[in-house]
């Protein structure tokens, strides 16, 4: 695995190749998949501090996730808490190897242990707050006529009869939960809102909870998950809805609650007609992005080049040949190296060839990215972008109508419109400025992008693929809903 953090994935297929398909379905075991971990655990807003219960843990797909949300924000996982309780002992098993594996903190713990059975004077004993404040969970989903167990679980928790496990385990959390200032985010079936066992629980716990829900949704030609308001959003035709996310906040703890997003008649989805990409990665900037004067001093033949938009330099929202041609004589690195993987190394030409053995003198095909690519020195290079997007920021971040024809690194995201759009300056620049307003809406609508200290916001590829664009946008931008790519 190139990443660490990629192991309970790992451990999650592994599991299914070993265990029946029949068995884990009346186990109503189904792992999570990592962009609706992050959902979650982004909607639970952890801060150091908290204590994390996680009823049926899988193979640790949600400590994982912390773990990596807490490295991004150069934040210290060990003064958080965290609980996972797993009765599989198999899994159990995998999600302690994946702690041990990314070294998570000493303190965080697995329980092997039935959940329903847990009640809050156990917690104690396991080394772990009594008091939690946050618990996230996808619940194994057993429908009732299966729970050899039910009636004993239906009066302790009062719940109807037809009530599915993952009711009981929403409701025995409510009953663990901190209740000033307390929050939930449970992953549940669709069937959750629509009948009436789950109805009345939701209802119910309305008056102790703040619930917003949201709709997790699949699109299987693009196999992409996503998290959006179910209110909000309409694109049943480009995305199916295969479960709910339910967010529920007691009491008042100073965390905004999210936000829906201002009416319109017809929202879709950024990800309907445009894809969202991380920039090209070469592993080494100072090897391969280099100065006009560099490619002359080096002699490298056009041919093995392509423009790049420098790093470090304030964008327009419009980047013209003219502003890539000033960057190139204000001697900024504008140019990326591309060597194609099909031309035998000796076949090459002598300056290239000398510059390639320049770069391994320097350990350059040691570094893990270049490492991995065969040959060490050829990137692989995507087309063009229509836009690229500056995705960390204080105030504002926007679309760039790429009219240079530039290629960009990875201090930038890469936008690519997937529907017929004419490619004429006026309507590109349309294009833009509309989704530059649309996403300001946004931002002022929602806590939207990962926030760190001093004011500065992400946005990874996935959070800009969910950001709403309203039926009028598109009308502006020539784009109509018949012509997307539902």
């Amino acid at each position: 695995m190139s990443d660490p953090y990629d192991i309970c994935s790992a451990l999650a297929v592994l599991y299914e190749f070993a265990i029946d398909d029949n068995q884990r379905k009346n186990l109503g075991q189904y792992f999570t998949p990592l962009q609706v971990a992050k959902d979650a655990i982004y909607l639970l807003a952890l801060e150091c501090g908290d204590t994390v219960l996680d009823p049926g843990c899988g193979t640790g797909i949600f400590p994982i996730t912390i773990l990596k949300e807490f490295s991004e924000r150069h934040e210290d996982a060990a003064l958080l808490q965290y609980l996972g309780i797993e009765n599989d002992p198999l899994l159990a098993l995998s999600a302690a190897v994946s702690l041990d594996w990314v070294d998570a903190p000493n303190t965080w713990r697995i329980l092997y242990a039935n959940f329903l059975a847990v009640e809050s004077k156990d917690l104690k004993s396991y080394d772990y707050p009594p008091k939690v404040n946050a618990i996230v969970a996808n619940p194994p989903f057993v429908r009732s006529r299966k729970l050899g167990e039910r009636n004993s679980l239906m009066n302790s928790l009062s719940l109807s009869g037809y009530s599915g496990l993952h009711s009981f385990f929403l409701a025995h959390s409510a009953k663990l939960l901190e209740r000033n200032g307390g929050r939930m985010v449970f992953i549940v079936p669709v069937e959750m809102k629509q009948t009436r066992y789950g109805s009345n629980l939701l209802e119910r716990l309305k008056s102790d909870f703040e619930v917003i829900f949201k709709g997790v949704y699949y699109n299987r030609e693009n196999r992409i998950w996503s998290v959006l308001d179910i209110e909000k959003v309409t694109f049943e035709k480009c995305m199916h809805q295969v479960m709910t996310l339910v967010f529920f906040q007691s009491g008042v703890d100073g965390r905004p609650l999210p936000r829906g997003k201002s009416k319109r008649d017809v929202i879709v989805p950024l990800v309907s007609f445009a894809s969202v990409h991380r920039g090209i990665s070469t592993g080494a900037n100072s090897f391969f992005v280099l100065t006009d004067e560099e490619v002359k001093e080096v002699e490298i033949p056009k041919d093995f080049l392509k423009k790049v938009i420098p790093t470090k330099i304030p964008l327009p929202i419009v980047f013209e040949p003219k502003d890539w041609e000033e960057c190139k004589r204000a001697g900024k690195p504008c140019w990326l190296l591309s060597l194609p993987s099909r031309i035998p190394f000796e076949d090459l030409p002598t300056t290239l060839r000398q510059y390639i053995k320049k770069g391994e003198s320097r350990g350059i095909h040691l570094i893990p990215t270049c490492r991995n690519r065969q040959p060490w020195y050829h990137i692989k290079i995507p087309r063009v972008p229509d836009l690229v997007f500056t995705y960390m920021f204080r105030q504002y971040p926007k679309f760039v109508y790429n009219k240079a024809q530039a290629y960009n690194l990875t201090n930038l995201l890469s936008v690519y419109l997937n529907v017929p759009v004419e490619r004429a300056d006026d309507t590109m620049m349309t294009v833009t400025e509309l989704l530059n307003s649309e996403l300001k809406k946004w931002i002022d609508q929602e806590p939207v992008g990962r926030r760190y200290r001093g004011g500065l916001v992400k946005f990874e590829p996935r959070d800009l693929w969910v950001m709403p664009v309203s039926e009028s946008a598109l009308g502006k931008m020539e784009i109509g809903l018949s012509r997307l790519v539902l």
